[in-house]
């Protein structure tokens, strides 16, 4: 088992609140978020991890030091992690866990995604209706419509950022996402590929986190929100 981190963005939302550094090196319970994803991989004995990287690459190679490998995305400010992924294709090559850099998550929702057997998972939280962002409409375990235009009405739970493509689909994956770049699709993200199967009746799975805490990071209110929580779960953070 192999994991790639999407670790490329700016983060305009939040970047300047912040001070001018990338998402993912935003400190939390005195870890940055890539740190501590990074940490639950190894604990999980996931050590073949790979960081995409873009603005400010540097810093998050200063941060993570020899324990991952790294591939620098130059054109992170013209495109998006669909073409980060795809500078990283020749990894796909067998079961992956593919994520974003800006999430907080409790270790019980790696264990979760670690737990799947189907061929695409992406993690769900169906508790994340009224405030979500990007949104799934599903039937079962399986995801029928995605995107963040969704109303409530149909939506039945919030992507929670995280995917797991087994071996047996893998290749497939790789080859749309060749396929994707190759027409132009450079804009994208990442997850693109994923719902490009949905839309041809192919079946896409979904799992809830069944309650686990998870926040991604776009505005300071996910930041202070997340800070709450580890204000108020001091004693169970790991």
């Amino acid at each position: 088992m192999k994991a790639i981190i999407m670790a490329a963005g700016v983060g305009s939302r939040i970047n300047g609140a912040m001070g001018d550094i990338p998402k993912c090196l935003i400190k939390a319970d005195g870890q940055t978020l890539i740190g501590k994803v990074v940490k639950t991989l190894n604990d999980s004995n996931i050590d073949d991890v790979t960081v995409i990287t873009g603005y400010k690459s540097d810093l998050v190679e200063q941060e993570l030091g020899e324990g991952v490998d790294y591939i620098h995305n130059p054109f992170y400010r013209v495109t998006n992690s669909i073409a980060s992924l795809w500078l990283a294709r020749d990894l796909l090559s067998e079961e992956v866990i593919l994520m974003n850099a800006d999430l907080f998550f409790e270790k019980k929702v790696l264990d979760i995604m670690l737990a799947q057997t189907k061929d695409a998972v992406m993690l769900s939280d169906k508790t994340r209706i009224e405030d979500a962002d990007f949104r799934f409409g599903v039937n079962g375990n399986r995801i029928i419509k995605s995107g963040n235009t969704l109303t409530n009405y149909e939506t039945d739970c919030e992507y929670v950022g995280i995917s797991r493509i087994g071996a047996d689909f893998v290749t497939r994956f790789k080859t749309r996402l060749e396929h994707m770049v190759k027409c132009g699709d450079f804009k994208n993200w990442w997850e693109g590929v994923l719902y490009s199967f949905i839309e041809d009746g192919l079946n896409i799975y979904h799992k809830d986190v069944d309650g686990a805490f998870w926040i991604e990071i776009d505005h300071m209110e996910d930041y202070q929100r997340l800070n709450r929580w580890i204000s108020e779960n001091a004693a169970i953070t790991p």
